[in-house]
Protein backbone atom coordinates (compact mmCIF):
# COMPACT_ATOMS: atom_id res chain seq x y z
CA UNK A 1 0.00 0.00 0.00
CA UNK A 2 1.02 3.63 -0.43
CA UNK A 3 2.41 6.27 1.89
CA UNK A 4 0.14 9.04 3.17
CA UNK A 5 0.93 12.26 5.03
CA UNK A 6 -1.35 13.38 7.85
CA UNK A 7 -0.85 16.66 9.71
CA UNK A 8 -2.27 17.19 13.17
CA UNK A 9 -1.73 13.47 13.65
CA UNK A 10 -1.14 13.60 17.40
CA UNK A 11 -4.77 14.00 18.45
CA UNK A 12 -8.39 14.25 17.37
CA UNK A 13 -9.30 13.65 13.74
CA UNK A 14 -5.66 13.49 12.61
CA UNK A 15 -4.94 10.71 15.07
CA UNK A 16 -8.09 8.83 14.05
CA UNK A 17 -7.15 9.14 10.36
CA UNK A 18 -3.67 7.82 11.07
CA UNK A 19 -5.05 4.79 12.90
CA UNK A 20 -7.57 4.12 10.11
CA UNK A 21 -4.97 4.40 7.34
CA UNK A 22 -2.52 2.10 9.11
CA UNK A 23 -5.32 -0.41 9.75
CA UNK A 24 -6.04 -0.31 6.02
CA UNK A 25 -2.42 -1.20 5.26
CA UNK A 26 -0.91 2.21 4.48
CA UNK A 27 2.24 3.80 5.81
CA UNK A 28 1.75 7.24 7.35
CA UNK A 29 4.14 10.15 7.84
CA UNK A 30 2.62 11.77 10.94
CA UNK A 31 3.20 15.50 11.37
CA UNK A 32 2.33 17.54 14.44
CA UNK A 33 3.51 20.10 16.97
CA UNK A 34 3.76 17.82 20.02
CA UNK A 35 6.55 15.24 19.80
CA UNK A 36 5.33 13.34 22.86
CA UNK A 37 1.95 12.59 21.26
CA UNK A 38 3.56 11.49 18.01
CA UNK A 39 6.09 9.32 19.85
CA UNK A 40 3.33 7.58 21.81
CA UNK A 41 1.43 6.83 18.62
CA UNK A 42 4.58 5.63 16.87
CA UNK A 43 5.34 3.28 19.76
CA UNK A 44 2.00 1.55 19.26
CA UNK A 45 2.07 1.49 15.45
CA UNK A 46 5.71 0.60 14.85
CA UNK A 47 7.51 1.01 11.54
CA UNK A 48 4.36 1.73 9.56
CA UNK A 49 4.52 5.35 10.74
CA UNK A 50 7.12 8.12 10.79
CA UNK A 51 6.67 10.77 13.50
CA UNK A 52 7.73 14.26 12.39
CA UNK A 53 7.51 17.11 14.88
CA UNK A 54 7.12 20.35 12.93
CA UNK A 55 5.81 23.90 13.19
CA UNK A 56 3.66 24.09 10.08
CA UNK A 57 3.43 27.89 10.09
CA UNK A 58 7.16 28.00 9.27
CA UNK A 59 7.70 27.39 5.54
CA UNK A 60 11.29 26.21 5.98
CA UNK A 61 10.22 23.73 8.66
CA UNK A 62 7.46 22.47 6.36
CA UNK A 63 9.98 21.98 3.57
CA UNK A 64 12.27 19.94 5.83
CA UNK A 65 9.37 17.86 7.16
CA UNK A 66 8.29 16.96 3.63
CA UNK A 67 11.90 16.09 2.80
CA UNK A 68 11.88 13.59 5.69
CA UNK A 69 8.54 12.14 4.65
CA UNK A 70 9.52 11.74 0.99
CA UNK A 71 12.90 10.19 1.86
CA UNK A 72 11.11 7.67 4.07
CA UNK A 73 8.16 6.70 1.91
CA UNK A 74 8.44 8.31 -1.51
CA UNK A 75 5.70 10.45 -3.02
CA UNK A 76 2.45 10.20 -1.03
CA UNK A 77 -0.89 9.21 -2.47
CA UNK A 78 -2.71 11.59 -0.12
CA UNK A 79 -1.76 14.58 2.01
CA UNK A 80 -4.47 15.24 4.60
CA UNK A 81 -4.02 18.55 6.40
CA UNK A 82 -5.86 18.34 9.73
CA UNK A 83 -3.66 20.57 11.87
CA UNK A 84 -5.30 23.59 13.45
CA UNK A 85 -6.21 25.34 16.69
CA UNK A 86 -9.20 27.22 18.04
CA UNK A 87 -9.47 29.78 20.81
CA UNK A 88 -13.00 30.89 21.54
CA UNK A 89 -14.89 33.67 23.26
CA UNK A 90 -16.05 37.22 22.61
CA UNK A 91 -13.80 39.13 20.23
CA UNK A 92 -13.26 41.84 22.84
CA UNK A 93 -11.57 39.34 25.12
CA UNK A 94 -9.22 37.65 22.65
CA UNK A 95 -5.54 38.42 23.06
CA UNK A 96 -3.21 39.24 20.21
CA UNK A 97 -1.40 35.97 20.94
CA UNK A 98 -4.64 34.01 20.52
CA UNK A 99 -5.40 35.68 17.19
CA UNK A 100 -1.89 35.09 15.89
CA UNK A 101 -1.95 31.45 17.00
CA UNK A 102 -5.09 30.81 14.96
CA UNK A 103 -3.75 32.64 11.91
CA UNK A 104 -0.49 30.69 12.11
CA UNK A 105 -1.89 27.22 12.79
CA UNK A 106 -4.96 27.44 10.55
CA UNK A 107 -4.39 29.80 7.62
CA UNK A 108 -0.63 30.09 7.22
CA UNK A 109 -0.03 26.37 7.71
CA UNK A 110 -2.56 25.63 4.96
CA UNK A 111 -0.73 27.92 2.56
CA UNK A 112 2.73 26.49 3.26
CA UNK A 113 1.59 22.85 3.16
CA UNK A 114 -0.28 23.44 -0.12
CA UNK A 115 2.69 25.24 -1.67
CA UNK A 116 4.98 22.36 -0.73
CA UNK A 117 2.60 19.78 -2.17
CA UNK A 118 2.17 21.66 -5.44
CA UNK A 119 5.89 22.21 -5.88
CA UNK A 120 6.71 18.56 -5.29
CA UNK A 121 3.75 16.64 -6.67
CA UNK A 122 1.54 19.06 -8.60
CA UNK A 123 2.07 17.06 -11.79
CA UNK A 124 1.20 13.71 -10.19
CA UNK A 125 -2.09 11.94 -9.52
CA UNK A 126 -2.30 12.68 -5.82
CA UNK A 127 -4.77 14.19 -3.34
CA UNK A 128 -4.44 17.24 -1.12
CA UNK A 129 -7.30 17.19 1.37
CA UNK A 130 -7.86 20.01 3.85
CA UNK A 131 -10.06 19.87 6.94
CA UNK A 132 -11.82 23.23 7.18
CA UNK A 133 -14.86 22.52 9.43
CA UNK A 134 -18.34 23.98 9.21
CA UNK A 135 -16.80 27.22 10.54
CA UNK A 136 -15.77 27.86 6.92
CA UNK A 137 -19.42 27.76 5.85
CA UNK A 138 -21.25 29.89 8.39
CA UNK A 139 -20.43 32.49 11.00
CA UNK A 140 -20.62 31.42 14.66
CA UNK A 141 -20.87 33.45 17.85
CA UNK A 142 -17.73 33.41 19.99
CA UNK A 143 -15.74 31.98 17.06
CA UNK A 144 -15.19 35.13 14.98
CA UNK A 145 -11.44 34.84 14.46
CA UNK A 146 -11.56 31.06 14.16
CA UNK A 147 -14.21 31.40 11.45
CA UNK A 148 -12.15 34.11 9.75
CA UNK A 149 -9.17 31.78 9.47
CA UNK A 150 -11.34 28.97 8.13
CA UNK A 151 -13.02 31.24 5.57
CA UNK A 152 -9.54 32.39 4.58
CA UNK A 153 -8.52 28.77 4.07
CA UNK A 154 -11.59 28.20 1.93
CA UNK A 155 -10.91 31.24 -0.27
CA UNK A 156 -7.28 30.24 -0.70
CA UNK A 157 -8.13 26.64 -1.60
CA UNK A 158 -10.89 27.59 -4.04
CA UNK A 159 -8.47 29.96 -5.80
CA UNK A 160 -5.84 27.24 -5.81
CA UNK A 161 -8.32 24.82 -7.37
CA UNK A 162 -8.87 27.27 -10.22
CA UNK A 163 -5.12 27.74 -10.62
CA UNK A 164 -4.54 23.98 -10.84
CA UNK A 165 -7.35 23.28 -13.31
CA UNK A 166 -6.27 20.61 -15.76
CA UNK A 167 -3.50 19.25 -13.54
CA UNK A 168 -3.74 15.76 -12.04
CA UNK A 169 -3.44 16.85 -8.39
CA UNK A 170 -6.91 16.62 -6.78
CA UNK A 171 -8.01 19.08 -4.11
CA UNK A 172 -10.66 18.00 -1.61
CA UNK A 173 -12.18 20.31 1.01
CA UNK A 174 -13.72 18.67 4.08
CA UNK A 175 -16.27 20.34 6.36
CA UNK A 176 -16.94 18.29 9.51
CA UNK A 177 -19.39 19.86 11.93
CA UNK A 178 -17.92 19.48 15.41
CA UNK A 179 -15.68 16.56 16.33
CA UNK A 180 -15.57 15.25 19.88
CA UNK A 181 -11.97 15.74 21.04
CA UNK A 182 -9.65 17.70 23.32
CA UNK A 183 -9.84 20.51 20.75
CA UNK A 184 -12.80 21.90 22.72
CA UNK A 185 -11.15 21.67 26.16
CA UNK A 186 -11.54 24.94 28.03
CA UNK A 187 -14.36 26.19 25.81
CA UNK A 188 -17.68 26.84 27.53
CA UNK A 189 -19.72 28.18 24.60
CA UNK A 190 -20.59 24.73 23.22
CA UNK A 191 -21.32 21.30 24.65
CA UNK A 192 -19.07 18.98 22.65
CA UNK A 193 -20.32 15.77 24.29
CA UNK A 194 -22.76 15.25 21.42
CA UNK A 195 -20.26 15.96 18.65
CA UNK A 196 -19.25 13.27 16.16
CA UNK A 197 -16.69 10.61 17.05
CA UNK A 198 -13.35 11.22 15.30
CA UNK A 199 -13.12 7.56 14.31
CA UNK A 200 -16.43 7.73 12.45
CA UNK A 201 -15.51 10.99 10.72
CA UNK A 202 -12.19 9.44 9.70
CA UNK A 203 -13.98 6.46 8.14
CA UNK A 204 -16.15 8.79 6.02
CA UNK A 205 -13.11 10.78 4.91
CA UNK A 206 -11.01 7.77 3.90
CA UNK A 207 -13.90 6.46 1.82
CA UNK A 208 -14.44 9.88 0.20
CA UNK A 209 -10.80 10.29 -0.76
CA UNK A 210 -10.74 7.01 -2.65
CA UNK A 211 -11.46 8.05 -6.26
CA UNK A 212 -13.72 5.90 -8.40
CA UNK A 213 -13.05 5.16 -12.06
CA UNK A 214 -15.14 8.06 -13.38
CA UNK A 215 -15.65 10.48 -10.49
CA UNK A 216 -14.25 11.85 -7.25
CA UNK A 217 -15.28 14.02 -4.31
CA UNK A 218 -14.43 17.72 -4.48
CA UNK A 219 -16.06 18.83 -1.24
CA UNK A 220 -17.73 16.96 1.59
CA UNK A 221 -19.75 18.24 4.52
CA UNK A 222 -20.07 15.83 7.46
CA UNK A 223 -23.07 16.56 9.68
CA UNK A 224 -23.86 15.17 13.09
CA UNK A 225 -27.01 13.93 14.76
Amino acid sequence: MSMQIVTGAGSGLGRALTLKLVADGHRVAMMGRTPEKLAALAESLGDRVLPISVELSDPQAVHQAFDYAEAWGGAPQWVVHCAGVGQFGALSGLSREAVEAMLNSNLYSTIWVAQEVVRRWGDREAVLANVLSSAAQTGKAHEAVYCATKWGMRGFLESMRAELKGQPLRLVNLYPSGIRSAFWAGSDHVDSSGFMAPEEAAAYIVDALSAKSSCYVIEMSIGRF
